[in-house]
């Protein structure tokens, strides 16, 4: 067995969970978890009426997906922990090959595989690792929606990985505190915040593209509209967090005059995602002032 644990996030999965759930049977990881997020579909019921037996814990609502990966993180003392998504389907030996090199690279907190999906019969690259498009204020999944065709098969390090299916060193995480995802993000663009903070900390990331997973992306846009509004404003928090201000400068106009365009567009075609926005901002502006203090 490896010396790993498994975490996965549940909320209303009952459509994706057993699939995600099967594909884990030779993996080979020490621990399997659960932590639900107050799902009030089948969710749980799918669940154990697999024969896995995870260890599951039941929050009685939906704490966030920041919140339950660091509850994951504590409930394990394994010396790796494997974040998955609950809409992701591993391929063989995917986890064996990430803890191999992780073996093998000391300095790195984490390992990826390349995220694939298939449509009409050809499969597209989810995602090779994710990289900052500064001018337009969030990350971007390398490759996203290009035919694979073998251009993203090379093993690299890279900016960060998805959470969807990532492998994590424990003492790298635990460098950054005790619960090491940023609950304030809730959910989404916290896996990003990590990538950030633990490159600053000194640790490098792993892409390698021979281990593979199925992602069939749920994304932001099916949940609730709160959620959504979250996901949209939360890159504000990211860049205020990381970002250095002197760097920021040098690409600002550029970067808010696309801002201003999606936020005016969103405004005609969604305006109920734009509620998080000032808030988010003020916050922002918090964040920026307590990190010049510092300096």
């Amino acid at each position: 067995m490896l010396p790993v644990a498994i975490v996965i996030t549940t909320w209303n999965s009952e459509a994706v969970i057993g699939r995600c759930l099967e594909a884990l049977r030779s993996q080979g990881a020490s621990e399997i978890h659960i932590i639900d997020n107050g799902s009030t579909d089948a969710t749980l019921q799918c669940i154990k009426a697999l024969d896995l037996k995870p260890y599951l814990h039941h929050e009685t609502d939906n704490r966030g997906f920041s919140y339950s990966c660091n509850e994951g993180l504590t409930t394990t003392q394994q010396p790796f922990i494997f974040y998955l998504n609950d809409d992701a389907t591993l391929k063989p030996r995917y986890l064996e090959t990430l803890y191999r090199a992780l073996e093998q690279t000391p300095h790195a907190a984490s390992a990826v595989g390349k995220m694939v999906y298939f449509e009409n019969g050809r499969r597209y690259i989810d995602s090779a690792g994710i990289e900052l498009g500064s001018y337009a204020l969030r990350p971007l999944d390398v490759g996203h929606g290009t035919l694979d065709e073998g251009q993203y098969d090379k093993r690299r390090e890279l900016f960060g990985p998805s959470a969807t299916a990532t492998l994590y060193r424990r003492d790298a995480l635990l460098s950054l505190g005790p619960r090491p995802f940023d609950e304030e993000f809730f959910a989404y663009y916290e896996d990003v915040d990590l990538a950030w903070r633990l490159g600053q900390a000194g640790y490098t990331h792993l892409y390698e593209p021979s281990a593979i997973v199925e992602h069939c992306r749920r994304g932001p846009d099916a949940k609730p509209p709160a959620i959504r509004a979250r996901a949209f404003a939360n890159r504000y928090l990211l860049w205020a967090k990381n970002e250095d201000p002197w760097k920021f400068l040098s690409y600002a106009p550029l970067a808010l005059g696309w801002e201003s365009v999606r936020i005016c567009r969103r405004a005609f075609q969604d305006p109920a995602v734009l509620r998080a926005v000032p808030q988010s901002i003020l916050r922002s502006i918090e964040i920026v002032k307590q990190r010049r203090k510092k300096l």
